[in-house]
């Protein structure tokens, strides 16, 4: 595509540089040409052509960080952690506000090594399992992130955050009924 444009482009620029005649029919229509089909045509004073400058490509995006990630693989051994429930962006209909959540890590967890788990940028605990359970969570859209931590408390690795969202029923709202 931004070759054809290039071209189009050019082959614009190079007829605009050539001498452009104009001439009078006998009918009384004038004709615009670029060769001279009779000798009473005269060179046509023309507005110079618009000109439309190309942006230049965005910059390219930064490099994935893999020397620091192979690093931080490798003093620690982990190579991924993930929130596999709830699944990121999903709606969940509990009424009683109970929440499960379930972690990857891969390779399983060192010793003395902990799950934290933060809910909408609050810590809400730490742990050994890879499964729990929150309760009482408020409806509305939250965010959720693991991360494991060594014996004094540093992260070592850490998931992507993942968003989910909560309905409940109201007590504000009125009962429903079934239609007969």
């Amino acid at each position: 595509m931004r070759l054809i444009v290039t071209l189009l482009l050019l082959s614009i620029a190079a007829s605009a540089t050539a001498a452009v005649y104009k001439w009078v029919q006998p009918d009384g229509s004038i004709i615009y040409s670029d060769h001279p089909p009779q000798d009473d045509a005269s060179p046509a004073n023309l507005p110079p052509v618009q000109e439309i400058k190309i942006a230049p490509p965005p910059p390219a995006p930064p490099e994935p960080e893999t020397d620091n990630q192979t690093k931080q693989t490798e003093a620690t051994g982990y190579t991924k952690l993930a929130i596999t429930e709830p699944a990121d962006d999903s709606t969940l209909r509990v009424n009683n506000g109970q929440v499960s959540v379930k972690l990857a890590l891969d390779p399983p967890l060192h010793e003395g090594d902990s799950f934290s788990i933060m809910m909408d940028g609050k810590e809400l605990g730490q742990g050994k399992s890879p499964a729990l359970s929150l309760t009482n969570v408020d409806r509305g859209a939250h965010t959720l992130q693991a991360a494991v931590k060594d014996a004094q408390g540093k992260t070592v690795i850490s998931s992507s955050t993942i968003t989910f969202h909560l309905q409940r029923t109201s007590v504000l709202q009125p009962k429903r009924q079934a239609t007969p």
